[in-house]
C-alpha cells in the first residue's frame, strides 16, 4: 500500500483541534496490479495478492500553500512479516518556493520612484551540442540566435505573454529568427506604452556563446521590460522574459539580476523537433512553454523534466546609473503656500539640488569641458564623448579583464540636459526630442584589458561601487 499524508494545522474555528491538509491525489498507474484503497483515504493498494518486485503510482501535488506531504509505503512479505514507515519507506515532500528564473517578479502597480534609470541587458547563448546533445542539428553551422529584441514599457503594454497570441512580427521572430517586423511593431508604440526599443546583435556559428549587449531606460511609468530571442533551427521556439518588474515593492530599482532562459512555444507551428518540417498550427495556439516530459521520441525533450534541462541562455540585467527627477507630486502649490502661518523664502529653504547618479563620481577634477560633436545633426546637437571610465572587472593572474564605458550629453539650447549641475533648477530642464534619443546614443561600452595587481583590483571594485 502507498499512502499520502498531508500536514496538520490548528482549526481556525477551534484552535484546540487540528485539521489535516489535502495531500494531493494518488492513483494507480496500472489498474491490473493496483487499485484505490477502500480502507484508507488517499491510498493505493494491490489489486491481486501476487509477488511483485516494484509498484508504480501517480501522485499529483496539492495546490500551492498546502504545506508538505509525506508519502508512506507498506510492504508485506507474508501475512506475518511486513514493513511500514521510516526510511526508506517514507518520503517527505515540500513545495518548492523558489521563483523560476525567467518568470517576472510580482508587478508593482504603485511604482513611485521619481528617478529614472539606465540598464544594461546582456544575453549569452548556452545552447550547444555539449549542453543539449539530444537531436542537436548535425551541421554545426546551422544553429544561430536572432537579434535580442524587446522594449522597456508600461504595465498596459504587452509584447508577448503566456496565454496571449503571437503577433505577425513575433511569429517571424519565433519561426525564422527574424526580428525586423517585431522591431517595427515596437517602434510604432514608442510614446504609447513603450519607452525604449531594446536591440542587441544576434550570433551564429562559432559565436553562439558570444554575449550581446543592449541598453534601455526606465521611469516610474515605464518600469517593466520584455525581451525575446528566436533561435534556429526550431519550429517556433524562442527564449525571453516578459513584463519583468524592475521597480521593487520598496520603490527602489533592482540593481542586478541573472536569469536562466528556457524555451517557449509561440503557438504558430506544430513541429516537435529542431529540424521538423513546417507544420502550421491551425487555429493558432497561444504562447506557452515548450512541451516537456513528452513521450514523442522525435522531441529533444523526450521524457525530460524542465528541472533537469540545461538553460538555453542567460540574461543578465545591471543598473548602470540613475537620473534624478523631481516628482510632480512634490511641487508646492503657490495658493497653499500663501495660507501657511509661517511662509518660507528661497533663502531660508533653497531648492533641493539636482542630485547626480549614485553610480557616478562627483569628482570635479575629472570633468571635461563640453564640446559639441561636429558630426551631429544640427537639429540634434550632442556633446563629444567624455573620457572612458576605469576598466571595471576582476584581476586574475595579473590581468584585469572587464568593461569600461563613457557618456555624452544631448544639448538643448546649449545646455547638457542630463549632466549634473548644482546651479541648475531641475524643474527648468527641457526635454530631448524623441528623434534625437533614438538616433544618437549617449552611452557606450567596450571590453578592456590591462595589467593589475590584487591591490588595483580592490581599488577598481571600490570605484565601481562608489560610482
Amino acid at each position: 500500500m502507498v499512502s499520502a499524508e498531508g500536514d496538520i494545522k490548528p482549526d481556525p474555528r477551534n484552535p484546540r483541534r487540528y485539521i489535516s491538509l489535502f495531500p494531493g491525489e494518488l492513483r494507480p498507474q496500472n489498474t491490473m496490479t493496483a487499485k484505490y484503497s477502500e480502507r484508507c483515504p488517499y491510498s493505493v493498494e494491490h489489486a491481486m495478492a501476487s509477488t511483485k518486485s516494484f509498484v508504480k503510482v501517480y501522485w499529483q501535488a496539492p495546490p500551492p500553500n498546502s504545506g508538505c506531504v509525506t508519502l508512506h509505503a507498506m510492504v508485506s512479505e507474508t501475512q506475518d512479516i511486513w514493513f511500514d514507515s521510516g526510511a526508506p519507506l517514507s518520503q517527505r515532500l515540500c513545495e518548492d518556493m523558489r521563483q523560476p528564473d525567467d518568470v517576472t517578479p510580482q508587478l508593482n502597480y504603485n511604482c513611485n520612484i521619481c528617478d529614472e534609470a539606465k540598464y544594461e541587458v546582456c544575453f549569452t547563448g548556452i545552447w550547444s551540442r555539449n549542453t543539449h546533445p539530444r537531436l542537436y542539428p548535425e551541421n554545426d553551422w546551422l544553429p544561430f540566435y536572432s537579434d535580442l529584441i524587446g522594449a522597456s514599457h508600461s504595465s498596459e503594454y504587452i509584447l508577448w505573454a503566456p496565454g496571449s497570441y503571437a503577433s505577425n512580427g513575433f511569429r517571424d521572430l519565433a519561426e525564422h529568427a527574424n526580428g525586423s517586423k517585431m522591431e517595427a511593431e515596437i517602434r510604432e508604440k514608442i510614446g504609447d506604452g513603450v519607452r525604449t526599443l531594446i536591440k542587441g546583435k544576434g550570433h551564429g556559428y562559432r559565436k553562439m556563446s558570444t554575449p550581446t549587449y543592449a541598453f534601455f531606460r526606465t521611469d516610474r511609468v515605464n518600469h517593466l521590460f520584455t525581451v525575446a530571442v528566436g533561435f534556429q533551427p526550431s519550429p517556433d521556439w524562442f527564449l525571453g522574459v516578459t513584463r519583468f518588474e524592475l521597480c521593487q515593492q520598496n520603490n527602489t530599482w533592482i540593481t542586478e539580476r541573472t536569469l536562466n532562459l528556457y524555451p517557449w512555444d509561440a503557438g504558430t507551428d506544430s513541429g516537435v523537433s529542431y529540424e521538423s518540417p513546417n507544420l502550421e498550427t491551425f487555429p493558432q495556439d497561444t504562447i506557452s512553454r515548450v512541451q516537456m516530459s513528452t513521450y514523442d521520441k522525435k522531441s529533444p525533450f523526450y521524457e525530460m523534466d524542465i528541472k533537469d534541462l540545461n538553460p538555453f541562455g542567460k540574461l543578465h540585467i545591471k543598473l548602470i546609473r540613475t537620473y534624478h527627477r523631481r516628482c510632480k507630486d512634490d511641487d508646492t502649490n503657490p495658493e497653499e503656500a500663501t495660507t501657511t502661518e509661517e511662509p518660507t523664502t528661497t533663502e531660508e529653504n533653497p531648492l533641493e539640488p539636482y542630485e547626480p547618479s549614485r553610480y557616478r563620481s562627483n569628482d570635479s577634477t575629472r570633468e571635461v569641458p563640453l564640446v559639441t560633436d561636429p558630426e551631429a545633426d544640427q537639429d540634434c546637437p550632442i556633446s563629444q564623448w567624455q573620457e572612458w571610465s576605469p576598466c571595471d572587472g576582476s584581476c586574475e593572474g595579473g590581468r584585469l579583464i572587464g568593461y569600461r564605458w563613457r557618456e555624452r550629453y544631448h544639448l538643448v539650447d546649449g545646455v547638457a540636459v542630463e549632466k549634473y549641475d548644482p546651479n541648475i533648477d531641475p524643474t527648468t530642464l527641457k526635454e530631448v526630442p524623441q528623434y534625437c534619443k533614438e538616433h544618437y546614443d549617449d552611452f557606450e561600452r567596450s571590453e578592456c584589458e590591462e595589467e593589475c595587481s590584487d591591490s588595483n583590483d580592490e581599488v577598481n571594485n571600490l570605484e565601481s561601487i562608489i560610482n
